[in-house]
């Protein structure tokens, strides 16, 4: 270490190192930036050091007093902190911040449900990923906020739209209007026995074909099957009633 690295220190009369790492620069800088709420729960180990120095990074301490507020009355999940604080980087209204949370809510639900369908899922990683991920996160976002709920409403209605054009929905939706799952009930509607039930069971017309309710049975049990995120209980209601009629 060079004589021009240490210096003697009044109080102790030891050599004390001078920080020059750019990188430890900018952290002690990003920490001693911070309002006293974060640097106490930094203390505490409630909160991570890495987001605690973006906080004194990006934030004012008027936003880091409404950053932290917004976290604590709005519960937010730890997993989507870090979209907050960006959002609040960028200035973007509180309204807003929660309309982009249900945005990305809206994005798992709607995966899951097309995940199987490649064309959906190639529109899905056009709107959500290439347009919508990229605005946010590049932080180019209308700043008018007529603008700004006008495209947030956009992509939420491209997501449903998806949501629904995928069959595996489709299909929950439409046994979800007839049947409960068991889980959420302590009287399950009754199994039926066969005939006419089949056919609503299957959604299919009682004139069809043979050939097509086996088709339609297959069908249903891949996408109401548990391991494809379906219902247990409506899997082997619609498996029992098929069965019962062979």
């Amino acid at each position: 270490m060079s004589k021009e690295d240490q210096e003697a220190s009044p109080q102790t009369g030891r050599s004390s190192m001078l920080v020059t790492d750019v990188y430890l620069l900018d952290l002690i800088q990003a920490i001693s930036n911070l309002i006293p709420i974060w640097r106490r729960r930094l203390e505490e180990g409630l909160v991570r050091l890495d987001f605690a120095v973006e906080i004194g990074k990006k934030l004012t301490p008027k936003f880091q007093e409404r950053l932290f507020d917004f976290l604590h009355d709005q519960s937010i999940p730890k997993k989507q902190e870090s979209k907050v604080l960006l959002a609040f980087s960028f200035g973007m209204p509180e309204w807003a911040i929660l309309e982009i949370l249900r945005l990305y809510k809206q994005a798992d639900k709607t995966r899951e449900a097309i995940v199987m369908y490649n064309d959906l899922m190639d529109r899905f990683e056009k709107i959500f990923h290439e347009e919508f991920e990229y605005q946010f996160l590049a932080g180019e976002m209308p700043k008018d906020e007529q603008e700004l709920s006008d495209i947030l409403s956009h992509y939420q209605k491209s997501l449903q739209t998806l949501y629904e054009q995928s069959p595996r929905s489709h299909t929950s939706r439409a046994y979800s209007r007839i049947y409960s799952d068991s889980s959420s009930s302590s009287h399950p509607p009754a199994e039926p026995a066969g005939g006419q039930d089949l056919y609503q069971l299957l959604g299919i017309s009682q004139h069809a074909s043979r050939e097509d309710m086996k088709k339609q049975y297959r069908h249903l049990m891949k996408v109401l099957h548990p391991d494809s995120g379906g219902s247990a209980y409506l899997f082997n209601l619609v498996k029992k009633a098929y069965e019962a009629e062979k």
